[in-house]
């Protein structure tokens, strides 16, 4: 529901990050039209801000969306990757720019469309976010160093948004996950915005996957279309109905909106105030595109000859009659087209012209209605073919500067091809130098095992010697300290048995104990006095 712009509600200025924030422009009419023009359910309420709320402001429950991305094709629920991001860095999602959105808009639909997983770890695989450098508070998606940005034909002029925004608030606005931890309000993030997510070679897979799509369907304005937006369940919750502006809206003002909704809504009640003629829907011809594209052509001739007689400028040339004939028949119709545009310059000829392009069946019921319904009935028509003759001419005009974006994003892409192929055949010599260094190390290292083998074998051999050496050390020691022990016992069993037997008077014992001591001191190596 509308929500009267002047009512009390607990709102109060967000941080101030801005230093030009407008107040929107937005009326309550204008919300009647949003819902008409972007199939809002009532259960969503939408309010038009207070002459002193801002975008930036915090009013608690409300989000603030912008109309620019109504009109770039988003709808409710807020699509998942846009939530997903605005969770990661802790920002709302009027903080994004324009184009950040498109891309995530894109890539949401791109991912359902084409069956490849993108999560936000694909997106910071490929993008990361950075905020504006004069315009501080809002935050554009910018694609990596050395990555290719999957959506492209971004727009580079967008001008005249920023001061139409609401607030809406409702289940439909998140959808069945919720907002999650994504603010309402704007606030300063203190998230790392060059940081990707550990996501590894999954993500790289996925990515690779993406930019093997076309370059046709990676246009922003191809992914957003319509059709694609259906397919992609990103309107899954917006009704289907004929008489509805869908897709990416393109109005460049609230009137003409308000004019359109107008014209649809009485279409029901025409005739009711005077008689209308209404011809028949059923007609049968020939060449159904080629009646069609005379009506455009004649009309298109029509109103440049005036253009150029109301100038004042000459006919480009006598006037001539055409050399064909309009032929008639029950159901179809056959136009002739002058080669000489001065022709229409002759009013018989515009006749005569004019009088061919009616069906037979149309020409009856024209005469029986009278010149004054039939005047109104020929200049709506005339209108018609001039509006479509002007939306064919803008469509051309874009065509050739989509022409002139392929050719270049194909020059482009040629050189990174013959990039890729020198980089290519660098790595190949590589692989050949790597592959050869890699013969010559297997080689060295089998010739350092067979001397490691050598090595152990020797050591083995040096080992058994050294313990032999050491059993036989052993023995021979414990045989001296056997000899050493039996002549100890010997001499001091001799010395006593003397002793026992009186005969130890002649011991010089002083002469004894100086032959022991200068022993000592000859087998301590030092010198006896």
């Amino acid at each position: 529901m509308a929500i009267d712009a002047e009512s009390d509600l607990e709102s109060h200025p967000g941080e101030g990050m801005l230093l030009k924030n407008p107040r929107s422009s937005m009326a309550t009419e204008d919300i009647r039209l949003w819902r008409y023009l972007y199939g809002i359910p009532p259960s969503m309420e939408i309010r038009v801000p207070t002459a002193h709320e801002r975008v930036d402001w915090v009013v608690p429950g409300w989000v603030a969306i912008y109309e620019l991305m109504m009109k770039d094709g988003m709808r409710f629920p807020i699509p998942r990757l846009l939530r997903d991001v605005c969770d990661h860095y802790e920002i709302a999602p009027s903080q994004l720019m324009p184009n950040a959105w498109r891309v995530l808009m894109s890539l949401e639909s791109l991912s359902v469309r084409h069956g490849v997983d993108c999560e936000l770890g694909e997106v910071l695989f490929s993008y990361y976010l950075k905020e504006h450098d004069k315009d501080k508070g809002r935050f554009k998606l910018i694609a990596r160093v050395g990555r290719s940005p999957i959506v492209i034909c971004l727009r580079t002029n967008d001008r005249g948004w920023k001061d139409r925004f609401v607030f809406v608030r409702g289940d439909l606005v998140w959808g069945l996950r919720g907002p999650g931890g994504v603010s309402g309000h704007w606030k300063a993030t203190s998230r790392d915005f060059n940081r990707a997510l550990p996501s590894g070679m999954i993500a790289e897979e996925r990515t690779r996957q993406l930019l093997d799509i076309t370059v046709g369907e990676r246009d922003y304005r191809v992914a957003l279309s319509e059709e694609n937006l259906r397919a992609s369940r990103l309107w899954d919750f917006v009704e289907e109905r004929p008489d509805l502006m869908s897709g990416r809206i393109n109005i460049p003002s609230a009137k003409e909106a308000k004019l359109m909704m107008k014209g649809a809504a009485s279409s029901s009640q025409r005739g009711k105030k005077r008689k209308r003629v209404v011809l028949a829907d059923t007609r049968v011809v020939d060449d159904p595109e080629a009646y069609k594209q005379s009506n455009i052509e004649a009309a298109s001739a029509a109103v440049g000859k005036s253009q150029s007689t109301g100038s004042g400028e000459p006919s480009p040339g006598k006037a001539k009659k055409a050399k064909g004939k309009s032929t008639e028949g029950g159901d179809s119709v056959v136009v002739p087209m002058p080669s000489d545009g001065s022709v229409y310059s002759d009013p018989s000829f515009v006749k005569d012209a004019t009088e061919a392009l009616l069906l037979p069946a149309d020409r009856k019921r024209l005469s029986e209605i009278g010149p004054v319904q039939s005047a109104e009935w020929s200049c709506s028509h005339a209108y018609q073919a001039l509006m479509r003759w002007t939306h064919l001419r803008s469509q051309i005009t874009a065509q050739e500067k989509r022409n002139v974006d392929l050719t270049a994003s194909n020059a482009t892409l040629r050189k990174s091809n013959e990039k890729l192929a020198v980089q290519l055949e660098e790595l190949r010599s590589r692989n050949e130098e790597l592959s050869s260094n890699n013969t010559k190390l297997v080689d060295q290292n089998a010739k350092i095992l067979g001397q490691l083998d050598e090595v152990k074998e020797e050591l083995r051999v040096e080992k058994a010697t050294s313990a032999s050496l050491r059993t036989e050390v052993e023995s021979i020691t414990a045989e001296a300290q056997a000899i050493a022990v039996n002549a100890i016992l010997s001499a001091r069993a001799e010395l006593m048995a003397e002793f026992k037997k009186g005969e130890h008077s002649s011991w010089d014992l002083d002469e004894e104990i100086r032959t022991w001591e200068k022993r000592q001191t000859l087998m301590a190596g030092g010198e006896v006095s």
